[in-house]
Formats: structure tokens, sequence, C-alpha cells
């Protein structure tokens, strides 16, 4: 049988504070399912049936949370649906920024002159090396200098209402870290935001989680060795390929291509829809 929602109460009613408790019962095989693993299948069941209101009798009351309770051996799946006059998406968070800097290593950039001895040649321009704005070449390395840059950080304590920190939360959250954003996030573009991780307690309770961020700002027409990227998102990186010329009568390294790779890993996801905040 496929597996099915089935209501096992009609709703557990308080009256102070307004509150309404909904459970149900997974009925049939739960499998792996259109790539999902079995828990992913019964939390996007989950999602797509349970009402995001509650007809409570002193008035509408919001959906805070959807808990799934596994059973491993038997794969057994109960859910709990806790509702509230609070809505899921309110919440007060404060955000700290962090922008000291680290260092990274640059293999390229603007040719500015260069000075060589010139003592007894008769033309000495025809002597003059230039390897395009490469920084350390020796012999097929190419070396590089170590730089400081700016780097930001933000740390964003993010106050829950009660019944959001739960384990399908967490496990949800879990899977972003290393991800950059799809969506603008905390005021950031497209691709500048990458979650490198969180702390919380999982609990019914309101209570503050804090998560970690690193930023890395989009780029566009960036000019290496003559070269143009047009557009260069936060969290790719850049590839080069060389190439030996002569020029002067002298041997040269001349960049051959730039390519912008997206890493695995890197690929984008959405903060807004897992987190629940950040949208400005």
């Amino acid at each position: 049988m496929a597996p099915r929602f089935v209501q096992v109460t009609g709703g557990d009613l308080s009256v102070e504070p307004p509150r309404a408790t909904v459970k149900y019962q997974v009925e049939g095989t739960v499998i792996n399912t259109g790539g999902l693993d079995p828990f992913d299948f019964v939390a996007a069941l989950a999602i797509a049936t349970i009402p995001a209101t509650f007809a409570h009798p002193l008035g509408t009351l919001n959906l805070q949370d959807i808990q799934i309770h596994e059973n491993h051996a038997g794969r057994i799946y109960s859910i709990t649906a806790p509702y509230a006059q609070k809505k899921k998406e309110s919440g007060a968070y404060q955000i700290t920024v962090d922008q000291s800097g680290s260092m990274i290593n640059v293999k390229a950039g603007t040719r500015i002159s260069s000075h060589f001895d010139n003592a007894g040649l008769v033309a000495p321009e025809t002597n003059d090396v230039n390897n395009h704005g490469l920084i350390g070449v020796n012999g097929d390395e190419i070396e590089g200098v170590d730089i400081p840059v700016e780097e930001t950080k933000l740390q964003v304590n993010f106050r829950h209402p009660q019944g959001i920190l739960n384990k399908a939360y967490i496990k949800a959250v879990g899977r972003l870290v290393g991800y950059p954003n799809s969506v603008p996030f905390l005021g950031y573009d497209i691709g500048e935001v990458v979650y490198i991780g969180g702390q919380f307690v999982e609990t019914d309770t309101e209570a503050t989680a804090t998560y970690s961020f690193a930023v890395s700002y989009n780029q566009t027409n960036l000019v290496i060795g003559g070269i143009t990227v047009t557009e260069k998102h936060g969290w790719d990186v850049l590839s080069f390929s060389y190439f030996d010329k002569v020029e002067t009568g002298n041997l040269t390294k001349k960049i051959k291509c730039i390519e912008v790779v997206r890493p695995a890993g890197r690929e984008w996801k959405d903060y807004v829809a897992t987190f629940g905040w950040g949208a400005t």
C-alpha cells in the first residue's frame, strides 16, 4: 500500500494561551521514493499535506512546526503539528559582523612597469621581459604572492518561536553547510553568502539559535593579466591556464585562459526557504 497520512487526533486544545496539537500517522510502506530517503519523503509529504492554519474556538492559529518521529527499526512514522497564535516566520535576530582580514595567494595582476640592468646593451628595450602581470614566474611555476584581503564573517543570533528547533529543521539546516545562497540573504546578493555552521539545542520551547556565515563579494569586469572576467560570483573560483610566448627575444609566460569554476559542494541553495528568515 502506498504511504498516506492519517489524522489520529482532532487537535488537542488549550485555551491559555490558545494552542492546538494535531497528530498524524503514516500508513503504508515508506521506501526510497523519487530519489529521497524515507525520512525526507515523509517530510515532503507532511509539508504538502498539513494545513498552515487551524480553526481554534478562540481564533485562527498558525502552524509552528512539523515534528517527525521515526522508528528506525519498523520504519514507522508519526507526525506532530503544533499550532499557536504566533506565526513561524516571526522572530527577532541580532547580527554580529567580523571584518578581520585573511591571506590569499594572488598569481596575477596589472603590470605597472619593468626595470632591468641595461649596461652595455645597445637596444635594452629588446630585452624587456613582460609576463603580462603574472607574479613570481619561476620556470614553469607561477609562485604568486600572499596578500591580505577583507573577509566578512556574520554571526546571527535568532530567537525562534516554540517548536521550531526540532530534528527535521536541524537536519534541513545542516544540509546547507558549504552551499552559497541562491536568493538574496541578509542584504547580500545571490552567491555571496555561505553557511559555515550553527549552534542550537533541539527543543520544543522558544529558544535562540546561533548561525555563522562567511561573505565573499561578487565581482564584475575583473581584469587579470590582460583578460577581463565579466562576472565572478563570490564563492566561485578562478582557474588559470598558461602558455609560453617569445617576446623581444625572451621566453615569457602569459595567461591563456581564465575559467570561472563552481566547485562541487558550492551549488546554490535557497537559504530563506530553509531558515525561514533572512529575506531582508
